[in-house]
């Protein structure tokens, strides 16, 4: 398959707040969410379908993929669960293939091999950013590859992802880290700051900006876009360059006195 051209970044936020719509205008989760994926460049036809986005049948292909291990349902908050998908999984031989990030030398080299991505429509709408964390680490603990949620929740959006790292006693097995999340993405109307968010976390954006050759560089890239004090520490760092090239630009009145009946 034939790359796409990059588009400019005000053809991607566009691009992207028409699918965020979609999560209120389509009534298909798995749908909505492999049309994000797709705007923001990852697809995959590897995927198995729950029938009817049931929560139960969910949990049960879990089961039967890893019969030894079990999400912990309270922490995950199982009984908020409206609909739950299984998006796709995304191999070496989709990003080898459509972006050649990984050459055959590389691509077998680092922790991680693969990556899932799951959707869980929640019936609530406010939720504290541990209570959304719980539930991507839950899921997290089935599978010996990380896997990416995207959690709506009425009209808002998370994605959460989690750090995972080798165990020093058994180089086979991981261990799960911290769980990095955006947060509350306004479905009818995003704010320019989380369009900017997906717009960095967009496979074309990333390569090219940072070196990737395998997935453990892959999730490292993300992990960085979602993490919130960067985050934070970039809109500072922004505010204060405006500050010190607009102070020369202005004249700020030197007698403004207080007003006191503000």
């Amino acid at each position: 398959m034939k790359r796409q051209p990059m588009p400019n970044n005000n053809e991607l936020r566009q691009a992207l707040k028409t699918t965020l719509n979609e999560f209120e205008t389509n009534s298909s989760l798995r749908g909505a969410s492999i049309a994000l994926l797709k705007t923001l460049g990852y697809q995959s036809d590897k995927t198995i379908t729950v029938p009817k986005s049931d929560p139960k049948a969910f949990l049960e292909l879990l089961a039967e993929h890893n019969p030894d291990v079990s999400i912990n349902t309270e922490k995950a908050l199982f009984e908020d669960w409206k609909k739950a998908d299984i998006l796709f999984q995304l191999t070496d031989e989709e990003l080898s293939n459509e972006t050649s990030l990984f050459k055959d030398d590389t691509v077998n080299s680092g922790l991680l091999q693969s990556y899932l991505f799951f959707a869980i429509e929640l019936n609530q709408r406010d939720y504290a950013r541990g209570k959304l964390t719980a539930i991507a680490r839950q899921l997290n603990r089935v599978f010996p590859m990380p896997v990416m949620v995207f959690i709506k929740h009425r009209d808002l959006l998370s994605i959460a992802v989690i750090n995972r790292r080798l165990n020093k006693r058994d180089s086979e097995k991981d261990v799960l880290g911290k769980v990095t999340i955006i947060r509350d993405i306004s479905l009818a109307n995003p704010h320019r700051g989380h369009l900017d968010i997906l717009n960095s976390f967009a496979l074309p954006s990333m390569i090219a900006k940072t070196a990737i050759y395998n997935f453990d560089t892959l999730h490292a890239a993300w992990e960085e876009i979602f993490n919130v004090e960067l985050l934070n520490k970039k809109f500072y760092n922004e505010l204060s360059n405006w500050y010190f090239w607009a102070l020369p630009q202005v004249d700020f009145p030197a007698d403004l006195e207080p007003d006191d009946d503000r």
